[in-house]
């Protein structure tokens, strides 16, 4: 897991029941949406129709709080020698997507309703990814600069399942205008470029 701080761990457990609002109130909660959950239901009670397709996800509010991720660095060959490394360095880009799921047009928006911090960097500069990124027609994917001044950190105690000792730290906080009624915030998955050998 890449997951530092700020998701709650019993959320892990059936992810056909619905999350009470309490539950978003202790930190970010592995959850699907209403109308996927609704459709799997309905799809049960006729033997699944083969539906297998479940949006899992990471969903928050502003009264989550901050998800503290950590990127190990992975490359093969000569890396960043220690955590004062500049991230731009070996991490050069960030791609963060949503679930590909139907959401009201008012519903969190990665590029709008997202606070970041990247390295120790607030707010670095947000672009929506188009073509691959849309899912009826709602762009679904964000990237992320690695900001110039953005440092590696060394492996956090609480990751325990990667190898790398360096590696960078993402804080990602919902803005305070995102509520469930509309549609929390939805992390599903990132991708991060990273450089094997620093030229």
């Amino acid at each position: 897991s890449i997951v530092v701080k700020g998701y709650v761990e019993a959320s892990k457990e059936n992810i056909m029941k619905e999350r009470p609002d309490s539950m978003y109130e202790q930190g970010w909660v592995l959850d699907v949406s209403k109308v996927e959950r609704d459709t799997k239901k309905k799809v049960e009670r006729c033997g699944g129709l083969g539906y297998v397709d479940m949006k899992i996800a990471l969903y928050g509010t502003p009264q989550s709080g901050t998800l503290s991720l950590w990127l190990p660095y992975e490359g093969k060959g000569t890396g960043p020698g220690d955590d004062e490394a500049l991230a731009s360095d070996w991490i050069h880009n960030l791609i963060l997507c949503e679930a590909n799921e139907k959401r009201d047009e008012n519903a969190c928006r990665l590029n709008r309703d997202l606070k970041f911090t990247v390295g120790g960097v607030d707010n670095p500069h947000v672009t929506m990814v188009n073509g691959a990124g849309v899912y009826l027609n709602r762009p679904t994917c964000l990237s992320v600069e690695v900001p110039p001044a953005a440092r590696l950190t060394s492996r956090p105690i609480e990751i325990s399942s990667s190898d790398s000792k360096i590696g960078l730290s993402v804080d990602i906080q919902a803005a305070s205008n995102v509520t469930r009624a509309k549609g929390a915030c939805c992390i599903s998955h990132m991708i991060w470029e990273q450089q094997t050998q620093n030229n």
